[in-house]
């Protein structure tokens, strides 16, 4: 009989661990606005740099890669624990809406979703999208808008590229406030030089 259920909590775990969770959530949608819609005003350059200060914060040791989901950009970090895993993709959705003053506005929002075999714990779920709604709350830019479709992206994205380097290697401050694009280049080449193989 020990034996028997030994081998069926055994079973449980396996099938349980085999299965995985997924977790969804957005900046866009919030309680307190019943079916209005929330964007933040503020520039792509601020909405993708928060996007990467969330994952330095709270992935530090994570590869950040770029993604691309028809038209919109974001990223992805896997976190791995032994065999198990969990992956936090986050889109960066440029919007345009009618705010209360029946005036076109524009900005952003997130979408994140999360899927792995580690324990969905409330850090995992929500976390990311905490870190940048609170962040962004404080900057005064949460707008509430109806009328909401997708906006256009100011650039083509190359200046907020992870490029795969770990959460804490990209951290948006880590950058001189007066680079030029030039030194900017200059630091993407050396990267790729040194991290290439010849």
């Amino acid at each position: 009989m020990i034996r028997f259920l030994g081998w069926l909590v055994t079973a449980m775990l396996v099938a349980l661990t085999a299965s995985g969770c997924a977790s969804s959530g957005t900046t866009l949608v919030r309680a307190d606005q019943g079916e209005a819609h929330v964007i933040y005003r503020i520039s792509e350059e601020q909405a993708f740099t928060t996007a990467l200060e969330g994952y330095a914060v709270l992935y530090p040791k994570q590869s950040v890669d770029d993604i691309v989901d028809g038209t919109r950009r974001g990223y992805n970090a896997d976190e791995r624990s032994w065999m198990d895993w969990w992956s936090h993709r986050l889109l960066v959705i440029p919007a345009v809406g009618i705010d209360a003053s029946r005036n076109e506005v524009r900005g952003y929002w997130y979408d994140y979703s999360g899927s792995g075999t580690l324990m969905p714990t409330t850090k995992r779920r929500t976390g990311l999208l905490e870190r940048i709604r609170a962040r962004l709350d404080a900057t005064g830019t949460a707008t509430v808008v109806t009328n909401l479709r997708d906006g256009k992206y100011e650039t083509d994205g190359r200046a907020y590229l992870g490029l795969k380097r770990d959460g804490r290697d990209i951290r948006p401050e880590g950058r001189p406030s007066g680079a030029n694009n030039a030194e900017r280049l200059s630091e993407l080449k050396t990267m790729r030089d040194h991290s290439c193989p010849n």
